[in-house]
């Protein structure tokens, strides 16, 4: 009989065998790595001693010497290499040990000696290098993100450019929304975003290829290093030959009548050699398509509809390639590609072209392209959109030469008189304006200066350097990167997914370091791209770009945008935005207040679309996309005719609920609750007392109807159950409700009620204590707070988290870490302000727990086992192997910031900053600074070891040097630095 055997039935892995067969005999001090030695999966071939765990087998392997040597010893049994003294021997299962020739001795300790610097290191300024010749981590791993400045510039939040680099320089590029300016790969790989010839070069000299900047692997290459930033990547060569090349790749802050999109790749590359060089370059590059949808379906319709053209100036010389289309709405986006030499003062513009990547490659390989030298200059008569610039160049010793390369974008999304002389235009601005020597360097200086102002909102002066890199710059870029993105666009995620009301949460962080650049404006037109998004009856569009779609499927989008404007006018108390009139989904040209339109939210939400205990329709999921229970679920734009065809059949009035058996969201719930509460606070700063009135109300019978119906004794529900006339099934989550897929668990239990019954302010003291007893006995893991405990929810549908994964990944009870750190923000919300102080304690440690286990610079302590990018946050952890896994964009990297910020102190009120810190138990002191629109703040609190917070400690609490009991700090508008001093007794 044939035995099917799957990582996850068998738990014997290699280094387990390794163990069992060589733990008497040899000490198993510090790490070691094994692999199988045949298909048997019975031997072993593996090695101890190792400083962190690490591929070292493997690496080992690719040495043919070495190779050959345990080969001659591996046949049929296992074998382990380990130290005696001060040489490695190989040990056998028997105990016997056989002492290696000092050649392969020096190999393995040169090898293991190098391990630790495998994966890179941090610099105290958040920047990682990287030793190009060294092993991956993971896909996501070596990858850095850019992105463009728009600012001041129409429909910003759609059409600021980005891309995303990987240690090669490889990756793709997007202009405005999806559109792809450099190519994507469709790929099953992760590895593979963008098409491998994007941003790379050959050099040549005398007929013969001497380098390749996509490889290492050739002989010429001595050095290789990539040094990834925040908003820009530089990769460093030395060559055997005695080059040294640089990359500095970022891209271009928007100028008025340049393109809407450009990315610069300066290469620099230095003669250290005593010699006249005669050189030539060759750079590449794959266009994305403009018809999108046919690489899923008819990939001959993507190259047929295009053409290859030349671009030339107006002294005739060449100076890059656009791909031209028959359809007329696709040249509407032009793409262009564009390159010079600067020698002796002058622009060298390429001699030679190509435009059909079979040409290219010919019978070579990407890595050595026949036909990458003599380039043909063959115009084609169809795609994909390849392009090969070519330029010969001298360069006399000590000599260094600077090659700019631009590509970039023009598009009729930025300009409504576009045509076809838009991007010819555009280009030669564009040439005109970086036509100085210092131009390139000039624009990447505006850049890093950019960046470096906008970190300064709020900066951490911790004793732990790693820490203060990886909050005040990298996970401020994050946040930043993702303030203008989908979450589809990364590594390892290369769809075309849209902007949704999901990705209003990164505001959530990001909108006070725009305001305190001087971008409130900004800020009010990002909400009204949003506000625009929703129906007149409150409903939201779940996605769009230039036209919404799907609307109202997803319960929880339009609830949101009421936390962002809460955040908006409780720090600006610009309570005018109120008035300011938005143009409603519906179309028509008809615009409401944000007044309205935030009031409908809530009508729609409390009133119309609820279930039979008054709690919000979950529809066709809420935040959680697997958690699809209702099969026959209805969108906002079939509810609203279903609800008026009610109205009218039964005489009822408008608000009256929208009649269904429909399954509820308690996600929702809370979530309503914070926004009813949210509105309200809003109401007061304005003055409106009917509103706050009314929201107060709404409030009040909100919080008794989740009590009554969402509280199971240990935990709130998730999800209620209406369907079910018989009760076989009431609701999800909690003890008692017959879904849980592990006997030894009493229910499902889901992380988002737990946060969101502690952050809408609905959970009492006596119910939080009772949750954290539960989420630490079946939510916690090694590697977090699981999303969910094992659930069988394939008894009551078929498109669930269960029905999708395996239980560990995603939304099937991953450390989904978005949710994680809503947990964290909740967990520090209550650890300052429940009575019990060993439960707030507790709490306080849980928050922290799982705060270092989402840092990203936590990654570098194991890195080939936690393999997530050591910059910038991940998706999730799976909560069995603890591998964190992308995509890189997700709303954990704004609740990271949000957590952090909160729990050093910081929360927005209505009065000014309601001060209440919860430091770890052994920080003593922790120093950040704070920026606020009228003026800024040296925070400095102390206290000793242990526990504290303000509700039960005994202070000194200091504005300005003045004694105050006053725990809210006022914003000032004197434009003057303030300190704020605390210190616990």
């Amino acid at each position: 009989m044939i035995t099917k055997v799957t990582p996850r039935s068998c738990k014997l892995t290699p280094f387990e065998i390794l163990k069992q067969k060589f733990g008497s005999i040899i000490a198993m001090s510090g790490c070691a790595d094994a692999i199988y030695s045949d298909s048997s999966c019975k031997n072993v071939i593996g090695i101890t001693g190792l400083p962190i765990k690490a591929p070292v087998i493997q690496v080992l392997l690719e040495n043919s010497k070495l190779a050959a040597f345990l080969n001659e010893y591996v046949q049929n049994k296992s074998v382990c290499l380990a130290l005696e003294g001060m040489r490695y021997c190989l040990v056998f299962e028997d105990g016997q040990k056989v002492k290696l020739p000092q050649e392969l001795d020096d190999i393995i300790q040169s090898t293991v000696s190098d391990v630790k610097n495998w994966a890179g290191t941090l610099t105290e300024n958040g920047e990682h290098v990287i030793d190009l010749k060294k092993p991956s981590p993971g896909p996501h791993f070596y990858v850095n993100l850019l992105i463009g400045n728009r600012l001041g510039f129409n429909r910003t939040l759609q059409t600021t450019p980005k891309s995303v680099v990987d240690r090669f320089g490889r990756g793709s590029f997007r202009s405005h929304a999806a559109t792809q300016v450099l190519a994507t790969r469709y790929d099953m790989r992760q590895e593979e975003n963008g098409f491998p010839a994007n941003r790379q070069f050959y050099l040549y000299e005398n007929g013969k290829q001497i380098f390749y900047s996509g490889s290492v692997d050739d002989d010429n290459i001595l050095e290789a290093k990539c040094i990834h930033s925040c908003n820009r990547t530089v990769i460093k060569y030395k060559t055997a030959c005695k080059l040294e090349i640089t990359r500095t790749i970022f891209l271009c802050p928007q100028k008025k009548g340049l393109p809407l999109a450009t990315e610069i790749q300066i290469i620099n590359i230095k003669n250290n050699s005593e010699r006249k060089r005669n050189l030539s370059i060759t750079y590449t590059g794959m266009f994305g398509t403009a018809a999108t949808h046919a690489i899923f379906e008819d990939v001959t319709y993507t190259n047929v509809i295009m053409q290859s053209a030349a671009l030339y100036n107006d002294n005739g010389e060449f100076i890059g390639i656009t791909p031209d289309y028959y359809r007329k709405k696709y040249n509407e986006d032009t793409r262009f590609v564009t390159m010079f030499v600067r020698k002796d003062g002058k622009r060298i513009f390429p001699k030679s072209f190509c435009t059909d990547y079979n040409d290219f490659v010919g019978n070579g390989t990407l890595e050595h392209p026949a036909g990458g030298e003599h380039l043909n200059n063959k115009l084609n008569r169809k795609g994909p959109g390849f392009f090969a610039l070519g330029t010969p160049f001298t360069i006399m010793p000590g000599q260094d030469i600077e090659i700019d390369t631009f590509t970039g974008m023009s598009s009729s999304k930025d300009n409504p008189n576009y045509d076809d002389t838009t991007m010819p235009k555009e280009l030669e601005a564009l040439l005109r304006y970086f036509e100085a020597s210092d131009s390139v360097q000039s624009a990447l200086r505006e850049v890093i200066d950019f960046q470096e102002k906008y970190c300064k909102y709020i900066e951490f002066k911790t004793e732990d350097k790693m820490f203060n890199a990886g909050f005040n710059k990298n996970l401020a870029f994050q946040i930043l990167y993702q303030t203008f993105m989908s979450r589809s666009f990364c590594q390892t995620q290369k769809g075309y997914r849209e902007i949704g009301f999901r990705e209003i949460q990164d505001l959530y962080a990001s909108m006070y370091y725009f305001i305190n650049l001087g971008y409130q404006d900004f800020v009010k037109n990002l909400l009204f791209e949003w506000t625009s998004n929703v129906y007149k009856m409150g409903y939201a569009n779940h996605n769009f770009y230039w036209v919404g779609k799907q609307p109202g499927l997803y319960s929880d989008d339009s609830l949101w945008l009421l936390q962002a404007y809460y955040r908006y006018i409780i720090y600006t108390k610009d309570t005018s935005i109120l008035n300011e009139e938005v143009p409603v989904a519906d179309g028509n040209n008809e615009k409401r207040a944000v007044r309205d339109t935030l009031k409908a939210i809530i009508q729609y939400s409390a009133f119309i679309s609820v279930g039979n205990h008054g709690l919000p329709l979950l529809d066709l999921a809420d935040w959680n996309d697997c958690l699809k229970i209702d099969n026959d679920y209805v969108d906002g734009a079939q509810k609203e005719k279903l609800y008026y065809k009610q109205l009218k059949e039964t005489g009822g009035k408008y608000g009256d609920r929208f009649m269904s058996d429909y399954s509820e969201s308690v996600m929702n719930a809370f979530l309503l609750k914070v926004a009813v509460d949210d509105l309200a606070e809003i109401a007061e700063l304005d003055k409106d007392a009917e509103l706050e009135q009314s929201m107060r109300k709404i409030s009040s019978a909100l919080s008794e109807k989740i009590q009554k119906y969402a509280w199971k004794g240990n935990f709130f529900a998730r999800v209620l159950l209406n369907r079910y006339k018989d009760g076989s099934f009431t609701y999800i989550g909690a003890k008692g409700d017959k879904l849980s897929a592990d006997p030894n668990i009493d229910g499902t239990y889901f992380l988002n009620s737990f946060s969101w019954a502690i952050l809408s302010g609905v959970a009492t003291d006596e119910q939080i204590g009772i949750m954290v007893d539960t989420l630490k006995k079946y939510m916690l893991t090694p590697y977090g707070i699981r999303l969910t405990t094992p659930a069988d929810l394939n008894k009551l549908a078929n498109d669930t988290a269960t029905d999708h994964y395996f239980y560990g990944d995603r939304e099937n009870g991953a450390v989904f870490k978005h949710a994680s750190m809503m947990a964290t923000a909740a967990l520090a919300k209550a650890a300052k302000s429940v009575k019990d102080k060993a439960l707030a304690k507790e709490m306080a440690r849980l928050a922290y727990y799982m705060i270092d286990l989402v840092l990203p610079y936590k990654n570098l302590e194991d890195p080939f086992k936690l393999a997530g990018n050591p910059r910038i946050c991940t998706q999730y952890i799976n909560a069995d192997s603890g591998e964190n896994i992308g995509p890189l964009l997700s709303g954990t990297a704004t609740w990271l910031n949000l957590t952090i910020t909160s729990l050093a102190g910081i929360e927005y009120v209505k009065d000014g900053i309601m001060f209440s810190p919860v430091l770890r138990e052994d920080e003593t002191r922790l120093e950040y600074s704070l920026k606020a629109p009228g003026c800024s703040y040296n925070i400095t609190i102390t206290k000793p070891r242990g526990f504290a917070r303000l509700i039960d400690s005994a202070y000194d609490l200091r504005i300005d040097g003045k004694k105050t009991d006053n725990c809210i700090i006022p914003m000032f508008t004197d434009g003057k630095e303030h300190s704020v001093t605390l210190e616990f007794k």
